[in-house]
């Protein structure tokens, strides 16, 4: 396998030696310095594709307040599936600054709208400098793994089914799933199979980092995995892999991709899989897992515990106006 050295930034973030000569970074803000001890993050899901405008926005506003320690993001923070790059930037500028003006340190992975060929990899780069790293928090180790390694491409008659449907989305959030994937009607079978193939690549470097990280960090009490796609849903090879370096630890395993919140406990092998809702993307189906939410975990004494918060259900005070009453006699 591959001789990894490891490098670190000034906030404790580990990444690989061929990342030392860019100061881009795929994060925001710093790691904070918490006394050792219990501490809160939290955990969203695909922004896209199809972002339902304002959900984001709102799920950032709320986190604002609540000021987790930090917030992991499971990919898919742009809709993405362009051929110039100008308009990969201009969808990262957008959200990039709604992003750092929460203040709250947040951490990114590689979605599949992110880095959807070889042209948005390179913006993906040129903007965050590397897609994949690890992180120690007190007794808690995260790796942050690519799942787009490398991109998967989609033929053009796929890419223009999905420009479609993302603009009759953003004119109408209301529009039929039929009638904003009509396109889908000139595809071949094997075509629209595509869309929903669980392709993921890892690759031989991003294993012997997350090898030397794991061996450097015997210590801790839990260990995250992020990714986008849900490996274990996968036949891949590197995923089996990454699983046997964890067998032997407390560990959770996050990821996103589907949009819908689907949590697996196998307590036999202290490993938890977690695939995130949505927070904005479009639905895939109609049951309450399907709904826009936020994922927050608080670690206490190294041992996570998980609450959803619905975002359906977080409401502006403003909407709660003082009703009128007809005077009645409160005296008998």
């Amino acid at each position: 396998m591959t001789t990894i050295q490891l490098g670190k930034s000034n906030s404790g973030i580990w990444f690989d030696e061929k990342h030392f000569t860019t100061d881009k970074r795929p994060w925001f803000g710093e790691l904070p310095q918490l006394p050792a001890g219990d501490f809160s993050f939290a955990v969203v899901g695909d922004r896209c594709g199809l972002a339902t405008p304002g959900v984001f926005e709102k799920a950032l506003g709320l986190l604002t307040d609540l000021k987790p320690s930090f917030i992991l993001s499971v990919g898919d923070l742009i809709e993405g599936y362009w051929r110039d790059p100008a308009n990969v930037h201009e969808e990262w500028d957008e959200i990039d600054a709604k992003i750092a003006a929460t203040g709250v340190p947040f951490f990114q992975v590689v979605g599949n709208h992110d880095y959807g060929n070889p042209m948005m990899a390179e913006v993906w780069r040129a903007r965050k400098g590397f897609e994949y790293y690890a992180f120690r928090l007190n007794d808690v180790l995260y790796l942050v793994v690519n799942t787009e390694n490398p991109p998967h491409e989609f033929p053009d008659v796929l890419l223009d089914t999905i420009k479609q449907a993302t603009e009759l989305f953003k004119q109408n959030p209301d529009t039929p799933l039929e009638q904003l994937f009509s396109g889908m009607a000139a595809m071949t079978p094997e075509e629209a199979a595509a869309l929903s193939k669980l392709d993921i690549g890892i690759g031989e470097e991003q294993m012997a980092f997350f090898q030397e990280v794991l061996e450097n960090n015997r210590d801790v009490k839990h260990t995250f995995v992020t990714m986008h796609k849900p490996g274990w849903k996968s036949d891949n090879a590197d995923f089996a892999e990454l699983e046997r370096m964890l067998e032997d630890r407390s560990h959770t395993i996050f990821a996103g991709h589907f949009h819908s919140l689907e949590y697996t406990n196998k307590p036999e092998a202290s490993k938890q899989y977690i695939q995130l809702g949505r927070t904005g993307g479009l639905t895939h189906g109609s049951t309450q897992s399907d709904e826009n939410l936020i994922l927050w975990v608080t670690m206490r004494d190294g041992v996570p515990s998980y609450r959803v918060i619905r975002l359906d259900g977080v409401d502006e005070i403003e909407n709660y106006e003082p009703h009128k009453h007809e005077a009645t006699n409160h005296s008998q």
